[in-house]
């Protein structure tokens, strides 16, 4: 395992290796403080059932200390791979990234998609999380499997999924005010060909910038099989009941933005901010589509710093397609991110205030 701290205010790179037990860093209440633990395994069960607690791996934790309103981005990258040897051709692997204490705003995002036998994929969920007290405050991602094409044939036990080298947990330096992330209101829905649906639509005010980003994730379902189909808002009913087909679902996806005016109105031409075809194939069942775009912010007369954002997803052909709106993510944040620096050792981070923390596995 490698521990890589940041800050723009050092002009030196150094690098630290630590073995298991977890290493800790800390600072003063003035800096912030990092407490990080790291499971002693990679490796994630989905050979349990779905009610077995074990199933759930802890692989990453960070600590921090926070002002009250504070917020920061928290982001995972996890590269999800199924070995070759799994008796299973397919497994289904789930990550999910939750902070607290829980204030108003949210507090968690998730990613989930079917992996195949020997391939890898790469989930990167993300949130501003703002601090509802001063305090510590604490992100912690975990991992689960399941299991859902059963194989006949070979031990259960060797149906695990790891996660791989690339992977970490990163909670950034302080951001402005109006950094946010929103969740949908909206139940999820199927899509059928040719139909689209807004699953987010919301107004947000930004700074005095001159642009700003967006990032939008969206968890999707092609209605190749039943299970699966349902989610906290559906009241219990699979919604691909029915739609069953195994040609892949390609949709697409578009955000945009429209900043207002005093009176109302729009200013200047609506920005298209993401504009993704993706194919959903059969094998893979749930994956999460993301965008990141830019949107530039018009200071003319009249126009204040107010944006209605838009996230709408078409199926344009193939199998219905279901759109997990409790999954919806859209984070406003400032353009351009801030870039980490310097690399410093676990004895350094007490004396560097607003250090930019990622843990990454080994």
């Amino acid at each position: 395992m490698s521990l890589r701290t940041w800050s723009r205010t050092a002009a030196v790179v150094a690098a630290f290796a630590v073995a298991l037990p977890p290493a800790r860093a800390y600072a003063d209440s003035a800096a912030g403080g990092y407490d990080t633990t790291v499971e002693r395994t990679r490796a994630v069960p989905a050979y349990l059932e779905a009610t077995d607690p074990h199933r759930t791996v802890r692989m990453f934790r960070v600590a921090f200390w926070a002002r009250a309103g504070e917020r920061r981005y928290v982001s995972a990258t996890v590269v999800a791979r199924q070995p070759s040897s799994t008796p299973d051709s397919l497994l289904m692997a789930s990550v999910a990234v939750t902070c607290g204490p829980a204030g108003a705003g949210v507090v968690n995002s998730g990613a989930t998609e079917n992996v195949t036998r020997g391939a890898a994929t790469t989930f990167r969920p993300g949130f501003v999380y703002t601090a509802p007290r001063t305090g510590m405050a604490a992100c912690t991602m975990v991992a689960s499997g399941l299991r859902p094409r059963p194989s006949s044939s070979g031990p259960t036990y060797r149906n695990v999924w790891y996660v791989d080298a690339g992977s970490g947990l990163s909670v950034g330096v302080p951001l402005p005010f109006w950094n946010r992330s929103v969740a949908s209101t909206r139940p999820s829905r199927v899509l059928e060909s040719g139909e689209a649906f807004t699953s987010i639509r919301r107004t947000v005010t930004v700074g005095e910038v001159p642009a700003f980003r967006v990032v939008t994730e969206h968890k999707v379902t092609t209605c190749a099989a039943v299970g699966g189909s349902r989610d906290d808002t559906t009241r219990g009913r699979e919604l691909c009941a029915g739609l069953v087909s195994r040609s892949g679902s390609r949709l697409r996806l578009v955000v945009t933005a429209s900043q207002r005016t005093r009176s109302g109105g729009a200013c200047g031409a609506e920005q298209v901010v993401v504009d993704r075809s993706v194919l959903v194939r059969p094998d893979v069942h749930h994956q999460m589509v993301e965008g990141v775009g830019r949107v530039r912010v018009w200071h003319a007369a009249g126009c204040l710093p107010s944006f209605r954002l838009v996230g709408r997803i078409t199926s344009v052909r193939g199998a219905a397609v279901l759109v997990h709106t409790p999954s919806e993510r859209l984070s406003v944040l400032a353009y351009p991110e801030p870039q980490p620096a310097v690399v410093l050792t676990e004895r350094d981070t007490p004396r560097l205030p607003g250090v930019w923390l990622e843990e990454w596995a080994p």
